[in-house]
């Protein structure tokens, strides 16, 4: 679907659905068409022509798990792991799904997910899903497929804080067989106290948790934790004490901005409203890629970083992977570029990479990252 008639016809007509409805919409049909004869065919030519975007250039390696490209469906899109093969077929490497936890959730009140600009969003929604039990049924079907799938974990909101590490492990219980790596969200600005266990000593606890249940499997996956944009440095200095010190595959960095100074950009109404900002505002954009230069000065490619904030097409991935980043994730920019924004980007990476005579994509990884710190 050309990115011109997408904006200009489509676009303004899904802007009069509720935007939570929107999507809903979307995730449902794209799990109707993957399951059709030819369904997941059908979706690479709406992507790009039916030419899927494959090149070992584009190739990367997450902490062991082999991704056909950089590009990863971010948490929050499917959260209950219904649609893993048709974003597949789109042209994403792997699909983190989620935020699961232990049991089902329903998450805040509606409405919880509002379109600012065509680009930017602000949600609120609260870890709504369907609980662990129904996301392992959901993913059975996809075994047989071999598409790397990530498994973004949390703990429900009546867990309290001290039962956090048997809530995250409860679910990588459940969800172990199913995932090719997990991540940590302690990070998320909606759910009540959920940011506090960002600090070094809780944190540590729910990773050992976690860690434990994985060797009770004989193995372990790949564990990432994912950040707030709004840590300081010596903030995330101890998450990275963290994270070196059990051997964890790396970070994400990092989730929505939850400042109202951010939000106010769009109206000074939203200043105080309750949500994180995602999707295409240059402020949180290089918040994102700050936090991703950070972490790569610190650690110079000894752990592995998801780049997620703004990713949106071949330039907004490159600043994360040239800012350190293995690999990035696209939420907010399936809505506001379409369908084929996995195609379009890959495409644009791999113009870059000839245009620029670099061998390959992870080769670029860290290449600038001097240019993104945050010097203030």
């Amino acid at each position: 679907m050309a990115t011109g008639i997408y904006k200009h016809l489509v676009l303004p007509l899904l802007d009069r659905l509720d935007s939570e409805t929107w999507h809903e919409r979307v995730r449902h049909g794209l799990h109707t068409v993957e399951q059709v004869p030819l369904g997941p065919e059908f979706l690479e030519i709406l992507a790009w022509k039916g030419r899927r975007v494959v090149d070992p250039r584009l190739k990367v390696s997450l902490d062991g798990v082999q991704l056909e490209n950089p590009l990863i469906v971010g948490a929050g899109w499917d959260k209950s792991g219904i649609s893993v093969r048709a974003l597949y077929a789109l042209g994403f490497a792997s699909v983190e799904v989620g935020t699961v936890t232990p049991r089902p959730q329903p998450g805040n009140p509606r409405p919880r997910q509002f379109v600012l600009s065509s680009g930017v969003v602000i949600n609120r929604l609260g870890f709504n899903n369907p609980g662990a039990d129904v996301v392992a049924a959901n993913l059975e079907s996809y075994k047989s497929d071999n598409i790397p799938v990530g498994i973004s974990i949390g703990k429900n909101k009546d867990d309290p804080e001290d039962r956090a590490p048997l809530a995250y492990a409860e679910v990588v219980r459940k969800l172990y067989p199913y995932g090719s790596y997990f991540v940590i969200n302690v990070s998320s600005p909606n759910t009540p106290g959920l940011r506090s266990l960002q600090r070094k000593e809780v944190l540590l606890s729910i990773a050992q948790a976690v860690l434990e249940v994985m060797d009770s499997y004989g193995a372990r996956k790949p564990l990432l934790i994912k950040i707030a944009p709004e840590l300081s440095y010596q903030e995330v200095d101890e998450i990275l004490d963290v994270v070196l010190q059990l051997k964890l595959a790396g970070v994400v960095a990092t989730n929505t901005v939850a400042l109202g100074e951010v939000k106010a950009r769009y109206g000074e109404g939203w200043r105080l409203q309750p949500g994180g900002l995602s999707g295409d505002d240059e402020v949180f954009r290089r918040m994102s890629t700050s936090k991703v230069a950070y972490i790569y000065s610190q650690t110079k490619g000894s752990i592995d970083i998801i780049g997620v904030g703004g990713v949106k097409d071949a330039h907004t991935a490159l600043e994360k992977i040239l800012a350190g980043a293995t690999a990035v994730q696209v939420v907010t920019a399936i809505r506001s570029e379409g369908l084929a924004v996995a195609a379009r980007t890959n495409l644009g990476l791999l113009e870059w990479l000839n245009k620029n005579g670099v061998k390959s994509i992870s080769n670029a990884v860290g290449a600038r990252y001097e240019d993104f710190l945050d010097t203030k």
